[in-house]
């Protein structure tokens, strides 16, 4: 049954006028009255009686009106209470973000955005590529900031490019490479490396290997590690060369980090979400972003 008939119905039975209650719902009196007698063939009872003179309501019309009054508000209500819950729902934002990948910049903006737009709720979280990369897979995120984005896996996410971070080398004490304040990658060509595990850390491990694999180079891994602080410790154990970003040289404490000046010896930081996410917070977030990072925010 058309909803829209039991409104038809309630202005009906309170003006008692055909050609008043068409104009009314801006429908011509012939729609109205057929609209009527479709509900009564539906109902099978008649609700009005018509004559010459005037219009009123039967009996059964007149118990119709509290049901169908009643009915009307609880929907009404329902379409209020579910439209609440989704406006709210639209103004919540989870963001991921990889630590000091992006500490600096997204602190700030973050504190901006949310003076400029107090009714969109942030939520961010802060973890490693592996896990981030995961959250967004299993859409338990509206977007991150994260790095190398596995083009196979995000086919489905709009990607905007922020940034590229060269990568260092951190080299163990007394290596031929110390005293070095730049190098390229032929210089660690079949070097003793250190590397994420394939197990725990995919997409860090998978990015290492393509990037030995561009420069016709194969990793020689001697110790694989699950975290960034198990590689420093087995550069100052003597073991290889650890590859970082440059944004976390400085947690190398006294290690020597020497930077790479190879072109293509980068790890891109991007902006992703998933393709069709219509939230408005998330169009006006990204939109927001690319002017503070484009310096006019």
């Amino acid at each position: 049954m058309d909803i829209n008939r039991l409104r038809e119905f309630i202005v009906l039975s309170e003006c008692l006028n055909y050609s008043k209650a068409a104009n009314m719902l801006y429908l011509t009196q012939p729609v109205l009255s057929r609209h009527i007698h479709d509900l009564e063939e539906t109902l099978g009872t008649k609700l009005f009686e018509r004559d010459t003179h005037k219009v009123s309501l039967t009996p059964m019309g007149e118990r119709a009106v509290i049901e169908f009054r009643a009915a009307l508000e609880a929907l009404d209500k329902a379409f209020s209470t579910i439209q609440s819950a989704s406006d709210q729902e639209s103004s919540c934002l989870s963001v991921g973000f990889l630590g000091y990948a992006v500490k600096g910049f997204i602190t700030n903006f973050i504190e901006s955005f949310e003076r400029m737009h107090p009714s969109i709720n942030i939520t961010a979280i802060a973890s490693d590529l592996d896990e981030v990369t995961g959250y967004m897979l299993e859409d338990k995120l509206d977007l991150a900031f994260t790095t190398h984005v596995p083009s196979e896996l995000f086919a489905d996410f709009e990607v905007r490019h922020i940034s590229d971070d060269p990568l260092c080398a951190v080299i163990p004490a007394g290596h031929r490479l110390t005293g070095e304040t730049v190098i390229s990658m032929s210089n660690i060509r079949n070097e003793p490396l250190i590397s994420f595990s394939e197990t725990n850390n995919p997409y860090t491990a998978q990015y290492h290997k393509s990037l030995f694999e561009k420069f016709g180079m194969q990793m020689h891994t001697v110790k694989t590690i699950n975290n960034i602080d198990s590689g420093f410790f087995y550069v100052s154990m003597g073991h290889g060369i650890f590859l970082i970003p440059r944004h976390l040289s400085f947690l190398a404490g006294d290690l020597n980090v020497v930077e790479i000046t190879d072109p293509e010896a980068v790890i891109p930081l991007n902006l992703i979400w998933k393709k069709g996410n219509d939230k408005q917070a998330l169009t006006t977030f990204v939109k927001d972003f690319t002017k503070f990072y484009n310096g006019s925010y």
